[in-house]
């Protein structure tokens, strides 16, 4: 048996930067596809989301400042209150998303999170 590869890269996490305003609430809609291009059911996942200055900081924003609601038609519609984005100050931070299906944990996206400074006090 010969083999060509000695690799496997398992980490298959879509970067994808998010910009946002402080002081805004946040919505974001994301849609899921499994391989086969069908909308994935996401009812049983539990998500988890951080915000961080960098990686290995503590974050500014986690998964408890986020509410997440996944359907069975593969949306996955995450929320902050403005409440809770005004505690974060305009600049550039990090964030990762992630989640847990019966034990198996898997990140889907990272990226720069971008915050704009609220203009309106």
């Amino acid at each position: 048996m010969s083999c060509s590869s000695n690799s496997v890269n398992l980490d298959n996490a879509q970067q994808v930067d998010i910009t946002c305003r402080s002081g805004d609430t946040f919505a974001l809609e994301i849609k899921f596809y499994d391989a086969n291009n069908n909308p994935m059911d996401l009812t049983g996942y539990t998500w988890k989301m951080d915000v961080s200055v960098s990686d290995g900081a503590s974050p500014v924003l986690d998964d408890t400042d986020f509410t997440y609601n996944g359907t069975s038609g593969g949306i996955l519609y995450i929320n902050a209150t403005a409440n809770t984005m005004a505690t974060i100050s305009g600049g550039t931070y990090i964030y990762g998303l992630q989640s847990n299906d019966a034990g198996t944990v898997k990140t889907w996206l990272y990226g720069n999170f971008y915050v704009n400074e609220d203009l309106v006090s």
